[in-house]
């Protein structure tokens, strides 16, 4: 992490707090905004570090009689005659004006199948040991969207303990930790031996599960080869050689449906999700869930267009990493990033596994605090 700058002035102006800084930086924020976020007990509690002002009740004509620097904190004496501070900490991790953001702030490397070798690992004992290396093993799928945790017990509560490690299980139409076989016990061709070209899942949810890991326990049989391509390097190919196509797969909402069990779940986002500074923050596609969707002549060919350029590149040899998982390698990935796939297989397989939220993983990742500069997308 870097150093927090020093601060060298504060100064009240009229219609403002003016900051500055000694890498020469000059940062200001209107009187509002400096109220609104002080730290002092009557206006952020300090167990909850929630706001206790009511920001819409502060007079919009309040000034600064006075400001001052005390050790690590800003101080400001109003012309109301109250007093308030903000941690320098605080005001230097804000002074830049910027969009909202949810990022996590850590690395990504995008790969391709040439450049994932050898694929990301992390040893079972390692992430059971201690908070750290939970921590190692979320920033190596934050980093490439998935990572194999090795030696872990081919069982079923070996695996629901090491998915304890992040957070709780997302509970969804498949319940919430989950053993499943190719019997067609959901309507899913997950449940089958069939091939599953590369996809994510839960198009049909308003918020897809962010996580998912599974757990091969037993396989004795031929084929079934896990398949794994990075949507967002995908993106990223297309949005240099292809603008108007990724422009539609950013733009055009696709419809997704789960119709069975006793549900009929639908959702609709585009292929690639943006945040407000245009940056990729989620890949959403599955053909086999793809809802009919039917659009103006030209822009539906379009879209085709679209959709098979994305789609015939996540199915290239050249964008997949390929592998058959073995009874004690737990496969955690970024459902809102990587495709995942299946070749078809004979023989019995099992396995086990669970979603999680990406709320959770950032959250963690978050708490851990940031690594060094993000190569994003």
């Amino acid at each position: 992490m870097s150093a927090v700058p020093a601060l060298r002035d504060a100064i009240a102006l009229p219609d403002r707090l003016e900051l500055r800084w000694d890498d020469g930086v000059v940062s200001t924020v209107p009187w509002i905004w400096v109220r609104d976020h002080a730290h002092d007990e009557q206006s952020y509690h300090p167990v909850t570090l929630q706001r206790q002002l009511w920001t819409a009740g502060v007079d919009p004509g309040l000034t600064a009689s006075s400001v001052t620097i005390d050790a690590d904190d800003v101080v400001v004496a109003w012309s109301d005659g109250s007093t308030s501070s903000l941690p320098i900490a605080f005001v230097a991790a804000h002074r830049v004006a910027r969009t909202a953001t949810a990022r996590v702030d850590e690395p990504r490397v995008m790969w391709d199948a040439a450049t994932i070798v050898p694929h990301p690992t992390i040893d079972h004992d390692e992430v059971m040991a201690d908070d750290d290396g939970v921590v190692r093993w979320l920033r190596l799928v934050a980093r490439t969207g998935f990572a194999i945790v090795t030696g872990t017990p081919p069982t079923a509560a070996a695996t629901e303990a090491l998915i304890a490690r992040i957070a709780y299980v997302r509970e969804t139409i498949f319940g919430g930790f989950w053993e499943f076989t190719a019997d067609l016990s959901k309507a899913d061709t997950a449940y089958t031996n069939l091939e599953l070209r590369p996809h994510t899942d839960g198009t049909y949810s308003h918020d897809a599960p962010g996580l998912q890991l599974l757990h091969c326990l037993a396989f004795d049989g031929t084929g079934g080869e896990s398949t794994m391509v990075d949507g967002f390097r995908i993106a990223h190919e297309l949005r240099a050689s292809a603008p108007e196509q990724f422009a539609l797969l950013a733009s055009v909402p696709i419809p997704g449906q789960y119709l069975g069990d006793g549900a009929h779940l639908r959702a609709a986002r585009p292929v690639f999700r943006l945040d407000h500074d245009g940056e990729l923050v989620q890949v959403s596609f599955n053909n086999a869930d793809r809802a009919p969707l039917v659009l103006p002549h030209d822009e539906l060919v379009a879209l085709y267009d679209a959709l098979r350029a994305f789609d015939l590149m996540a199915n290239d040899p050249a964008f997949q990493w390929r592998h058959v998982l073995r009874p004690g390698e737990a496969m955690l990935f970024d459902n809102w990033r990587v495709l995942h796939g299946r070749t078809a297989y004979t023989g019995n397989r099992r396995l086990c596994g669970a979603y999680l939220n990406h709320e959770d993983f950032e959250s963690r990742l978050r708490l851990a605090g940031p690594t060094v500069a993000s190569t994003r997308a």
